[in-house]
């Protein structure tokens, strides 16, 4: 999949979870950010490497869109919430074969899921997460406490005692992730479900791998593989 982005601004602050403030060829301007997760392991105030879009509507509280950011080791990690799944669905042979039936968005036994996929082996409920956490090539999930994928997990937990085959799939969202773990240090309650879950084989955990091509104008991301998930604590997720 692709995003277009129209130059690379300087990032100057975050003034809400959804909002920040850079320095543009228009001036100081404010952009939507699509990730309302930690972005401080992304970008440091007066540092470059902010790519954003213009919007085409004006009239709101912000005038452009914050695509991704490249890191100060010149690695580009995705903001756009909307990314993770996109690439899902682009891994979904890979992950199940050429015959999988994908349904987006689909709500089974009251809860909506980002895909019902239907399989020879079965049918499989599944929950994305993205990640743009990066530890010594570990991709840490998440990067900020997160209730909503604690019940996520929960959700998928009892999928799974109704006979739905339950996976939970993280995305990487820049291509320096080669492994995936939960984030002890960071939310604690989430990683400890996620691995007694994994352990007792009750919902299935994988990582997809990326790769990002920078160009003029164009941030090109695909999957690259799939890698595995982890429940060894990694003391260094921020």
């Amino acid at each position: 999949m692709e995003l277009s982005y129209d130059e690379e601004a300087v990032f100057l602050r975050r003034v809400n979870r959804f909002v920040v403030e850079v320095r543009s060829s228009r001036g100081v301007v404010r952009c939507h950010l699509m990730d309302t997760g930690r972005i401080d392991h992304l970008a440091t105030p007066g540092g470059r490497g902010v790519l954003i879009e213009w919007l085409r509507r004006l009239g709101g509280k912000t005038v452009c869109r914050v695509q991704a950011f490249k890191t100060g080791e010149g690695v580009v990690a995705v903001v756009d919430s909307r990314v993770p799944n996109r690439v899902f669905a682009e891994a979904v042979p890979t992950v199940f074969g050429g015959d999988a039936v994908v349904e987006a968005e689909r709500e089974v036994l009251g809860s909506r899921l980002d895909f019902l996929i239907a399989t020879g082996r079965g049918l499989w409920a599944v929950e994305v997460k993205g990640v743009n956490l990066s530890v010594g090539g570990v991709g840490l999930f998440p990067n900020a406490p997160s209730a909503r994928a604690v019940k996520h997990l929960e959700v998928l937990a009892r999928l799974a005692r109704e006979g739905v085959k339950p996976l939970m799939a993280f995305v990487a969202l820049r291509p320096d992730i080669e492994a995936f773990a939960p984030n002890y240090r960071v939310d604690r309650r989430f990683a400890s479900l996620a691995c007694s879950l994994l352990k007792q084989g009750l919902v299935n955990m994988l990582g997809i791998r990326v790769l990002i091509d920078l160009e003029p104008g164009l941030v090109r991301i695909r999957p690259a593989g799939v890698a595995p998930v982890s429940c060894l604590p990694h003391r260094d997720g921020r």
